[in-house]
């Protein structure tokens, strides 16, 4: 059984009034610039299920998602390639390799793909003509984060259970400690590569300064009981001096303290310091976030029953994702390609049957 997040609720009557700034409340604007519509752009039909967990547009344009497809009862790797505005499955990774937890490409001609065997983990990258498989790790970790900055300079990260970061430096894979767990990753150079995740269990933000991984000095937010934990979930940096990172601050809460609370969060960095903006509570941190091809950003909240969060400056405005009509929808990843936001997932047949079958999921703004 799926579990249903309740699609949270917040007054955005003027769009601004709730959401905090560097723990002061942010100025409502007079006129809030209304965000852009989101609607499905493409729900695959391959045989079986299968589902989108990332989407990644290289600098070159190159748009690419990738996830898995279910051939036998066995998940396998599936990779789509966006050409004249379709979703196009294209040649995958050995399909005796599992499903592909993330993605990254630095061109058309370096694409990585990351995800896990029997024994360990496992990455391939596609050089324009074929895949090439090379391991990580022969103990498994879940890659839940990538970011490639070259064919020779890709990075990626584990999850909570480990503290460590996995580099690429064109011929083999290094561990590099890290000082807390993450959960993302994303690079503007060889300098400046931030990872986000939890330290001391504050959300957090680590940045490679070239030789070592650093805690930045981010906003420490107020945990509201001995055991609520933040993380950071996903990071955008377009560039050393304009670093988003999303996520938030969870709790044991209800009667009975058996249900889960959730304060996202919202952090930037201006290359000079530092801010937060924090948002009414409910089920869910913001998990991804990306670019609005100008000078705001999409923020994913949940997977099921998904709200689209688009933030300029102060103002917030929130969106409900469309689905598919007799479809529920989860959604797992957003990317900008230049003007135009993708959201990637699966949809399953609405009423959660017994044997339910996905198929992935595209929905796209601008």
């Amino acid at each position: 059984m799926r579990r249903t997040w309740t699609a949270f609720a917040v007054a955005v009557a003027t769009a601004a009034a709730v959401a905090t700034v560097g723990g002061a409340q942010a100025e409502p604007r007079t006129k809030t610039p209304k965000a852009p519509t989101w609607g499905v752009a493409q729900t695959n039909t391959l045989p079986g299920e299968d589902g989108i967990k990332a989407i990644t547009v290289a600098p070159t344009g190159s748009t690419w998602a990738a996830g898995y497809q279910a051939v036998s009862g066995h998940s396998v790797p599936l990779v789509q390639h966006l050409l004249s505005g379709k979703w196009t499955t294209v040649k995958s990774p050995s399909s005796t390799l599992g499903e592909i937890s993330a993605l990254s490409a630095s061109s058309s001609k370096s694409v990585w793909a990351f995800g896990t065997t029997d024994p360990g983990t496992f990455a391939a990258r596609w050089n324009g003509t074929s895949w090439t498989r090379s391991t990580m790790s022969t103990a498994y970790y879940y890659i839940q984060d990538a970011s490639a900055l070259s064919a020779s300079n890709v990075w990626a990260v584990g999850g909570d259970q480990t503290k460590t970061s996995f580099h690429w430096t064109g011929s083999s894979w290094k561990k590099v400690a890290l000082p807390g767990s993450a959960r993302s990753i994303a690079g503007v150079s060889s300098t400046h590569v931030y990872a986000g995740g939890t330290y001391k269990g504050q959300p957090a933000v680590m940045h490679w300064t070239g030789s070592a991984w650093k805690v930045a000095a981010t906003p420490k937010f107020t945990l509201p009981q001995a055991d609520a934990m933040g993380a950071i979930d996903d990071i955008y940096a377009p560039s050393a001096s304009n670093v988003w990172a999303s996520g938030g601050v969870d709790w044991s809460c209800g009667e009975d303290g058996d249900s889960t609370c959730t304060q996202p969060v919202l952090l930037h960095w201006n290359g000079k310091k530092w801010s937060s903006m924090t948002f009414p509570e409910g089920y869910g941190a913001f998990n991804k976030i990306t670019g609005d091809g100008g000078l705001g950003v999409w923020l994913l909240r949940g997977g099921w029953d998904p709200q689209l969060t688009h933030v300029v400056g102060g103002s917030v405005t929130n969106v409900t994702a469309p689905r598919p009509s007799g479809y529920d929808i989860n959604l797992t990843t957003l990317a900008n390609q230049t003007s135009t936001v993708w959201a990637g997932g699966t949809a399953f047949p609405e009423g959660d049957p017994d044997d339910p079958t996905g198929n992935g999921l595209y929905l796209r703004t601008g």
